[in-house]
Order: C-alpha cells, then sequence, then structure tokens
C-alpha cells in the first residue's frame, strides 16, 4: 500500500495524531448521526443503504486522468451522499464504506481510520453541501442545469478540499522528509481534476434521480402528469447498479498509480523511505495485524491464511502487467462481498435512525 494516497497509510501518522483524528472521527459521526435521526427526510432512509453501497462499487474503478499519463483516480462519493442523503447521513454512510474497506479490504491505514472519515466523508460532505445549498438556493423549485452546475462545484471543492489534509495531517505527525508546500501543490492539482471527473459521477446519478423520483432529491415534479418510477424500483437498480460495477466493470479499472504516487515518483523524490521517517514500532505493528486479519488485503486472494502473515510475493507487480482488462473472479468475490457487506451496515444504521426518529417524533424542519 502506498502511504501517500487519498486512502492514508498508518506510516502516515504519529500515533498521537492517529488517536486525536480517531477520537475526533467517532465523536463526528456520532453526532452526524443524532443528527440524520432527528431531521433525515424519511424518502431518503430507504436509499442510506443502496447510496453506500453504489459508493463502495464505484471506489473501485480507478480512471485514466488526462493530461497526467500513468496516473488514476477514483470517486470520493462524499459530496454525492451529502446531496442525495444530506450531510449527517452522508456522513454516517460514508464512515461505514471506509470502515469496511480499511478491516475487510485493507485499504487505508486502521490507524489513518480517523483521518479518512474526516479527509473523506466529513469535510467533502460538509464543505460540497455547504456550497452546493448556497449556490442552488430554492431546493423545491431548482432548475436542471443550476442543479448540475451546483453539485459539480461543489464536488471539486469538496474532494479537494479533504486531499488537501492529508500533507497537513502528516506534516503535524512529524512523519514527512520533504517539503509541506509541494506535496500540498500536488495534492490539490491532482485532485481538483479528479473533482472535475468526480461532478461528472454525481451529475449522472442526480440526473437519473431527478428523471426517476424528484422526491428523493426533495423536488418538485417538472412534470407531473408524467409517471415516475417508484421507490422500489430506484432502489432495485441502484443497486444492481452497484453490483455491476463491482462484479463486473471492476474488471476495467485502470491500473496505474494513484494520482499522489504518480506525482511522488516523477518528480524524482525516489524511493517511499526517502520521504517518511522510519515507522515506529507502533506503526509496524499496526500493519501486521491488519496485513494478518484483513480478510482481502487490496482486492485479492489472501496470500496467507487468515491470522498469519503472508510472505513476501510478487504477485501484485505480475497482475499489474498482465493486461487490460484484468479479468479477476478475485476482485469480483472482493467487490461483491464490500457491496453487500455495507448495503448490511447502512441499511442497518438506516434502520435504527428511522427507530428513533419514531421514538422523537417528526422533525421540524428536516433536511430538504
Amino acid at each position: 500500500m502506498f502511504p501517500l494516497a487519498m486512502h492514508m497509510a498508518n506510516e502516515l501518522l504519529s500515533i498521537p495524531v492517529a488517536a486525536a483524528t480517531l477520537a475526533l472521527g467517532a465523536a463526528i459521526v456520532a453526532v452526524a448521526a443524532a443528527v440524520a435521526g432527528r431531521t433525515l427526510n424519511p424518502e431518503r432512509l430507504p436509499l442510506m443503504g443502496v447510496m453506500g453501497a453504489f459508493v463502495f462499487a464505484a471506489q473501485m474503478i480507478n480512471f485514466t486522468l488526462p493530461g497526467m499519463p500513468g496516473t488514476s483516480g477514483h470517486l470520493g462519493g462524499g459530496v454525492l451522499l451529502a446531496v442525495v442523503l444530506g450531510p449527517a447521513a452522508g456522513i454516517v454512510t460514508m464512515a461505514a464504506i471506509l470502515i469496511v474497506q480499511c478491516l475487510l479490504f485493507q485499504d487505508g491505514g486502521v490507524l489513518a481510520l480517523g483521518c479518512n472519515i474526516i479527509n473523506m466523508g466529513v469535510v467533502p460532505c460538509l464543505a460540497g453541501w455547504g456550497l452546493y445549498r448556497l449556490l442552488l438556493g430554492s431546493v423545491w423549485k431548482a432548475k436542471p442545469w443550476r442543479q448540475y452546475l451546483s453539485a459539480w462545484l461543489a464536488c471539486l471543492v469538496g474532494v479537494t478540499a479533504g486531499a488537501a489534509l492529508v500533507p497537513i495531517e502528516a506534516k503535524v505527525s512529524g512523519v514527512m522528509q520533504i517539503p509541506l508546500s509541494h506535496f500540498l501543490v500536488v495534492m490539490v492539482g491532482v485532485h481538483l481534476l479528479i473533482g472535475l471527473f468526480e461532478g461528472l459521477i454525481t451529475f449522472a446519478v442526480i440526473a437519473y434521480l431527478r428523471l426517476a423520483r424528484p422526491a428523493a432529491l426533495a423536488l418538485a415534479e417538472a412534470q407531473p402528469g408524467r409517471r415516475k418510477l417508484g421507490r422500489g424500483a430506484v432502489i432495485v437498480s441502484v443497486l444492481l447498479t452497484a453490483v455491476l460495477i463491482a462484479g463486473a466493470v471492476s474488471w476495467f479499472a485502470s491500473s496505474q498509480p494513484d494520482g499522489l504516487e504518480w506525482s511522488y515518483l516523477v518528480r524524482g523524490y525516489g524511493r517511499t523511505e526517502n520521504a517518511l521517517k522510519e515507522p515506529s514500532p507502533a506503526v509496524v505493528g499496526a500493519n501486521d495485524w491488519q496485513s494478518k486479519w484483513s480478510l482481502m488485503p487490496d482486492y485479492n486472494k489472501r496470500a496467507a491464511p487468515l491470522g498469519a502473515a503472508a510472505a513476501e510475493l510478487e504477485e501484485a507487480a505480475e497482475s499489474a502487467e498482465s493486461g487490460w482488462p484484468a479479468i479477476n473472479g478475485w476482485v469480483s468475490v472482493a467487490g461483491l462481498l464490500g457491496t453487500a457487506v455495507t448495503l448490511a451496515i447502512v441499511y442497518l444504521a438506516a434502520v435504527l435512525l428511522r427507530r428513533r426518529r419514531r421514538r422523537v417524533g417528526p422533525a421540524t424542519g428536516s433536511q430538504p
């Protein structure tokens, strides 16, 4: 796992910073769950599980970035979740996705889980949604072009703002041996481009929901006489899309390195150990624990039994050179497993939020 990527690795943090961000991330998720339980529009509750499954699956698809040969990016999804579900439920859903990725697939360090929740969940959901609502104006009568433009700009800002925190958190941890200014510029520059593509994906989902079920976006029907899809049909369609992406489209993901990794390599700083200080024993222990207990590290078949340390292998390098598309049954299994687990966790959270809402009664001002 390369430590200078959007999903932060353990090596990029000191233990005090990791502990502080884990505590902060947990507190924010708890508050977000309480807020969502009081304010979330009931129309959006059934969407929580399937939107979580969709974003998990979509994050598996790395796409090549134009103008940057040899590098790729992938959907974050925080702004999309905030637009569809509201920022509070979006934070809860993104936290569930990141926990599944971290614990089952070793995608992101366990010590960095708090940072990843803040960077990819809290910041995009709050900053992106805030800009989206500011630009959108009246939600109920929002014109299509204005909603699409607002969502696109929100993705640009939300994704970039979250990415900018990565080098800052590493600098505060005191582990980086390269200039903060350089990596901050690189991280922001690369993720501005990724944000453009994330805006297109967000646009596509919003466009579908506008046509299929405007109420899911708190919109009045543009053509009241036109028949719309029922809630169940929309949920099934989004879920089937997630299954298709996780099970088959994932084969067509770019095998090129993450944007920051690419930038780091082409800038000539050398190997990773020249960029970071030697990890502490606690960090090494956290890496070993994840390697032993992650069910399918890097979304592939384990190289050793669960609970055992894997020997050093060159399979990853060989598979990266095996051509495109990379048809891999284990990747499909991992994608479908992660999609199912994410769906179950977020659906359970939605059920608990619904029960809480019934206990406290209808909210006075639910999120539009």
